[in-house]
């Protein structure tokens, strides 16, 4: 186990409702989520905390914050949804048996979710607080980077290929 010095920590704050939400690495323990009020100063106090939960943080990948719930898909696809405001659990589970490996962060449109494995597959997830598979896409090759969103068009940047995926008018 490495050494404190030496881990790898990916703070990637946002901000859900009136809360900031924190994540990163691999601390020794567990992966933790950390919502913090805003507005203060110096060291965290349990009074500065809205909510935290000891697992389920993402190694790389910054968790979404869409409709009220805070999803975080870690590094081996375990996508986990949370209520923004309590932190309570609503779901978790598995995108995929046959995914290895999630470092793109998850992105929301048109009430899905898009999560984008290591593998070069683009998972949709329907949006809410019941997790439903609703697509698999394969792009054919390594895809390590997160989708952007524009308009109605998902941009998708693989090992050797840029994809622009529109929904028709």
């Amino acid at each position: 186990m490495p050494d404190s010095a030496t881990q790898v920590k990916v703070p990637t704050p946002v901000v859900a409702g009136n809360a900031v939400i924190l994540t990163g690495g691999y601390p020794p323990g567990g992966r933790p989520i950390y919502a913090i009020r805003p507005g203060g100063s110096g060291e965290l106090t349990p009074s500065a905390l809205a909510w935290s939960t000891p697992n389920g943080a993402p190694y790389t990948g910054t968790p979404l914050v869409h409709q009220g719930i805070v999803y975080a898909c870690t590094d081996n696809g375990i996508l986990s949804a949370y209520d923004a405001k309590s932190g309570e659990r609503i779901y978790r589970s598995r995108v995929s048996e046959a995914a290895a490996g999630f470092s793109a962060s998850p992105v929301a449109a048109s009430g899905r979710l898009y999560l984008t494995s290591e593998e070069g597959d683009i998972f949709v997830v329907k949006a809410g607080r019941t997790f439903e598979l609703l697509a698999t896409n394969r792009m054919g090759e390594i895809a390590m980077a997160t989708p952007a969103l524009s308009g109605n068009m998902l941009v998708i940047r693989t090992q050797g290929h840029l994809f622009a995926v529109g929904a028709g008018n």
